[in-house]
């Protein structure tokens, strides 16, 4: 089994809870799916899979509980990608757009999940996996007081039939139009669509980025060797090494044996984006289920401590120095924190992996190493490795990280402090 020394816990500012607002839903943030950031896909082909079968799934509810019906005049069709959207903040990022139909549907919600998910967690049974989602709905409606009508993920026909999801990752997907009752228990009605999405060629502005480089905090108190490789071409990078081993300045650290972390490739402007991002649960010996996280780190004028989520967020960015690519700043974002009915512009220090036994009782938040680099960071290239395989999965005890999505990153506000989980699974 896995160990560790857990240094630090977390001091924190109030917890707020989020409102049932609606926004664009994450394609494949949910349970057993892998997470989706959106970002920059210049004439990717995340085209529908050419004469792909819909998937009927499951016994159709013969051994009682819920009932499926296939409905033949329901669709769910991928229209394609738009890039550059402008999000509701100026942003921009890329999205995949589908239009649905459910004649009838009093509301609907998609339900999105990978196909290798779909076979080893579900069986390819998707009445086992409605039944779970069915289980799901009723816990966010009691746990924010919304009605299924306020859940950000549930739609009405009546109101709209195009949905944007955020850009997805190349990989076989099922797509899953579900019917649901006002009381938010599912009708039964569904249809269901398999999608391939198609890994991209790197570009060179890409792969400026890929290579071994050293990262140092201003004054040589704290740095990493890390490795940067493909995670998803002209999109996401891999990195390891953060927080790997002992520090090479201080020569203290605990061992990070197999984390990584990924990155955006900004394609405006050639950076490589930090953004807090969930890294997948396992069971401790100490401390039982731990969700584990990447997270900005934040502390105000009195030292306070705290760190901000949800997942998706920028933390900093990585720009190479005027004239060459083989040194490099990590500069932090600016952050907006509600305090006392009014948002407080802070800037991050640091950034780290965190853990959270979440299905404590009273769960906290815990850190491994204090020693983090702070900001502003440099990055040296070391080695041009000229790396652009796909890189491997890894597993702790053996669960591929970055995989399972936990299901309370489907809710929330962009801005919350968060202090303390009560556990959703």
């Amino acid at each position: 089994m896995k160990t560790r020394s857990i240094l630090a816990a977390l001091m924190v500012a109030a917890l707020l809870v989020p409102a049932c607002t609606k926004h664009r839903i994450p394609a494949t943030w949910g349970e057993g799916e892998s997470q989706n950031h959106g970002g920059n896909n210049p004439g990717g082909n995340g085209g529908q899979n050419p004469g792909g079968n819909e998937n009927t799934g499951g016994n159709g509810g013969q051994q009682g509980g819920l009932t499926l019906n296939l409905r033949e005049d329901w669709s769910i069709v991928y229209d394609g990608r738009i890039e550059d959207y402008v999000e509701a903040d100026g942003s921009l990022s890329d999205v995949e757009q589908f239009t649905v139909s459910c004649p009838g549907a009093e509301f609907f919600e998609v339900r999105i999940i990978s196909q290798k998910d779909y076979e080893n967690i579900y069986d390819s049974d998707l009445k086992k996996y409605l039944e779970e989602e069915e289980g799901y709905i009723a816990q966010d409606m009691e746990s924010l007081n919304c009605s299924v009508s306020e859940l950000n993920y549930v739609y009405s026909p009546a109101t709209t039939n195009t949905i944007l999801f955020d850009r997805s990752r190349s990989d076989e997907f099922q797509y899953i139009l579900i019917g649901l009752k006002a009381n938010g228990k599912l009708s039964g009605d569904y249809t269901q669509r398999t999608v391939v999405f198609e890994q991209e060629v790197a570009t060179a502005e890409y792969k400026k980025w890929l290579g071994e480089w050293l990262v140092l905090d201003a004054d040589c108190e704290v740095g990493y060797n890390i490795v940067i490789s493909q995670s998803e071409a002209n999109w996401l990078y891999r990195i390891d090494g953060w927080e790997m081993g002992k520090s090479i300045c201080t020569g203290d650290g605990s061992q990070m044996d197999q984390e990584y972390i990924e990155t955006r490739f900004d394609r405006a402007t050639g950076k490589m984006v930090f953004f807090s991002q969930y890294l997948g649960g396992y069971p401790d010996d100490q401390w039982g289920w731990l969700d584990e996280y990447f997270l900005g780190n934040i502390s105000d004028t009195q030292g306070v401590q705290g760190i901000i989520d949800p997942i998706g967020l920028n933390i900093a960015y990585a720009d190479f120095a005027d004239g060459t690519t083989s040194v490099a700043s990590i500069v932090p974002e600016d952050v907006w924190i509600p305090v006392d009915n009014r948002s407080v512009k802070m800037t991050y220090t640091s950034m780290s992996y965190w853990n959270v036994d979440s299905e404590s009782n009273n769960p906290q938040w815990f850190r491994y190493n204090t020693n983090n680099p702070e900001f502003v960071m440099s990055m040296t290239r070391t080695k041009s490795t000229g790396m652009v395989a796909i890189a491997p999965e890894r597993e702790v005890n053996g669960r591929t990280i970055h995989c399972s999505q936990p299901r309370s990153r489907r809710i929330g506000d962009s801005n919350i402090v968060r202090c303390s989980v009560t556990s959703t699974r």
